[in-house]
């Protein structure tokens, strides 16, 4: 197998630059043409139900594209207006909402203000027996002219009516909380369309609250001025509010209430105590007229769950935004986008740029990442990740280059800090807590390969799998499943392992025998297909008496017609195993099988494949079980004849006389059970 195949390696001489310094940063979203066509067509719509849900992994440049689009926005999807609540003198509970053209919510608020000191200054002016007559006479002459400044409104006309009566009836002075206007939401005539980013996602930061004066008679128990509370869904009206779905779903009671708001195109404010709506409509202030584009950010688990545990989800988010992880490696991507996100992350956080052959172990990097040699991972935070580490260790060097070596030590420290399980089991093979043979033969026993994943950090390492096979008519028990370990995957290629074997070896006959599968050491569960070929590998050896090699381990799944399908994670299984025997006394014959459909995913490190080329490590591709077992044993796996039998020193011939045997013996005792 020759080094090509092994790991994917950029040329430094690629890149027309021999800094990344003399690329000139871009701000274009790379990679993500989908994504940006349905993120456009979201903010655009004004139709209700129209708001939009953005998926994808962190790291995508899902906030960023966001962030990048909305300052495109010029006009606002909804008319910006002024929202401005007035108080009702005969339900001070009960203030009502004025809607008015942007800017004039404060002009309203500053004009009653001049109003209410020019009464006080008549109450101080005249006698008491003139006080009434003379505040009577400017309210005629001043009510009118407030009505045609502000546009004649059913609501405003009985304000201005009701304050007059208020003015000209009560008795002693008037304080601010008797007539006080509270600007709820004020604009800028011409203003581009808020954008609100809530830091935090709570109940009443959401959706408002208002909190009333405590006393038993009516003036008291009404809201006060300034006691109207918005929060960020009102903050945002005419605009876009975005929130992280996962706090969304962590806040009691938010979802329902904000696709209450969302169905109704209305938000009600709610109790500041209580956080809760008020138990009757006398209790609260008038609702909030929604007109407001709302926006979710999460992951595929977290729209999963809204979609799935309400089924009203998609009348309200009707644009789902899905942003990949990977790109195809095109020469445009790898010389022009790739140093422009670079050369954009070191300008806009002041870091060391990168030598061309920096950039191209950060291209490598990309391409280990997408787990594919033909794609590059789009994950930019780890690519920044990488480059501000990077720029760390050349700074305490006092260079001004970021080097390839940087890089790789970057990626090496990162290992050694997250791979402390992976030593620990290391360690446990080394000293034999964790039994692994990587020399000799045994019937029965094969090394599998899995991948252990701690979140920020996967490894591989080899599993025992062992099969013992008898007399009896239970089929194939998966020891795993007896006891509660065995995952829906796991338990799927088992059923297929008992297809393929009927496929081969019960045409002539019914397949009867009673055969046990074990991932030894394994009390964590067990999930997915991937070790299927592992298994009948196996259970071959076991029905047959031919024992396998352990200085090969074996990864792959498998179908019923014994094809070897692809897996994932191959990278780490092969370097798990050979970390493994390297860490012994290798004898320079072991090796791996992998599915052949898995060579374009290879991305080695480089002292695996250095291995390889110097034959001191071997990788194995097959196509079939067939290929398999005959690297495993050494003897020809066997094609059945047009007689229907196997050529003799075959393996499936040994297998198909076993399976002879176990039929002839069920015949001799017939109530045997197992």
């Amino acid at each position: 197998m020759c080094p090509e195949d092994l790991r994917w390696t950029c040329d430094p001489g690629i890149f027309p630059f021999r800094t990344t310094a003399e690329i000139k940063p871009s701000a274009r979203v790379i990679g993500q043409a989908k994504a940006l066509r349905a993120l456009k067509l979201g903010l655009r719509l004004k139709s209700p139900g129209y708001n939009i849900f953005i998926c994808g992994m962190p790291g995508t440049g899902r906030k960023y594209t966001l962030r990048h689009l909305l300052k495109k926005v010029r006009q606002p999807s909804f008319p910006l207006e002024d929202l401005v609540y007035l108080p009702r003198f005969d339900a001070p509970q009960r203030p009502r909402l004025v809607r008015l053209p942007a800017g004039k919510g404060r002009v309203l608020k500053n004009d009653i203000r001049r109003v209410f000191t020019r009464i006080q200054r008549l109450r101080e002016k005249v006698k008491e027996n003139l006080r009434l007559n003379a505040i009577k006479r400017y309210l005629l002459d001043r009510v009118p002219a407030l009505e045609d400044r502000h546009g004649y409104q059913p609501l405003l006309a009985r304000y201005f009516e009701s304050l007059a009566r208020e003015f000209v009836n009560r008795e002693g002075d008037l304080t601010e909380e008797d007539y006080g206007v509270q600007v709820l939401v004020s604009r800028r005539a011409g203003q581009r369309p808020p954008v609100v980013w809530p830091s935090q996602v709570t109940f009443s930061g959401l959706f408002g609250s208002f909190e009333k004066q405590r006393g038993d008679d009516k003036k008291s128990s009404g809201i006060p001025v300034g006691g109207i509370r918005p929060g960020a869904l009102v903050e945002a009206l005419g605009g876009f509010l975005i929130l992280p779905a996962n706090e969304l779903l962590d806040v009691p009671h938010a979802w329902n209430a904000l696709k209450h708001c969302l169905m109704n195109n209305r938000m009600d404010l709610f109790d500041y105590d209580t956080h809760t709506l008020a138990a009757s409509a006398e209790g609260r202030p008038d609702p909030v007229p929604l007109n407001v584009k709302v926006i979710l950010i999460g992951d595929y688990d977290s729209y999963d769950s809204f979609f799935e545990n309400d089924p009203e989800f998609q009348r309200v988010f009707k644009v789902r935004v899905d942003f990949d992880v990977e790109v195809p490696l095109t020469r445009k991507v790898l010389t022009r986008d790739y140093p422009q996100v670079i050369s954009r992350i070191c300008n806009g956080e002041k870091l060391n740029h990168l030598t061309a052959r920096a950039a191209a172990k950060v291209v490598e990097f990309g391409v280990r990442k997408a787990g594919r040699k033909s794609k590059i991972s789009i994950q930019f935070s780890q690519i920044a990740d990488l480059i501000r580490e990077a720029s760390f260790w050349t700074r305490q060097a006092r260079r001004r280059w970021i080097t390839d070596k940087d890089i790789e030590r970057v990626l090496k420290e990162n290992i050694e800090r997250l791979n402390l399980f992976e030593t620990k089991l290391s360690e446990m093979i080394a000293e034999g807590v964790i039994l692994i043979d990587t020399t000799g033969s045994r019937v029965g026993q094969v090394n599998g390969l899995a991948v252990y994943d701690t979140g920020d950090y996967q490894f591989g390492k080899p599993s025992r799998i062992t099969a013992e096979t008898s007399m009896g008519r239970s089929g194939i028990i998966n020891i795993e499943r007896e006891s509660g370990l065995s995952g829906r995957s796991h338990d799927k290629g088992i059923q297929i392992l008992g297809g393929y074997l009927r496929s081969r070896f019960a045409q002539k006959r019914p397949l009867s025998l009673t055969a046990s599968v074990c991932f030894e050491q394994s009390y964590s569960g067990v999930d997915g297909d991937s070790a299927s070929a592992t298994e009948i590998y196996a259970l071959l050896s076991s029905l047959s008496g031919l024992p396998i090699r352990q200085d090969i381990a074996v990864t792959g799944s498998l179908n019923q017609k014994g094809d070897i399908q692809p897996i994932g994670g191959v990278n780490e299984k092969i370097e798990g195993f050979f970390d493994c025997v390297s860490a012994g006394r290798p004898t320079y014959k072991e090796g791996v099988i992998i599915p052949r459909r898995n060579l374009p995913d290879l991305m080695l490190r480089e002292d695996v494949v250095k291995a390889v080329e110097q034959e001191r490590f071997s990788i194995f591709a097959i196509d079939t079980v067939e290929e398999g077992i005959e690297i495993l044993t050494g003897l020809p796996a066997g094609e059945r004849r047009k007689n229907g039998q196997f050529p003799e020193n075959t393996v499936f011939c040994r297998v198909d006389k076993r399976l002879d045997e176990i039929a002839e013996g069920l015949k001799k005792y017939p109530g045997t059970e197992d």
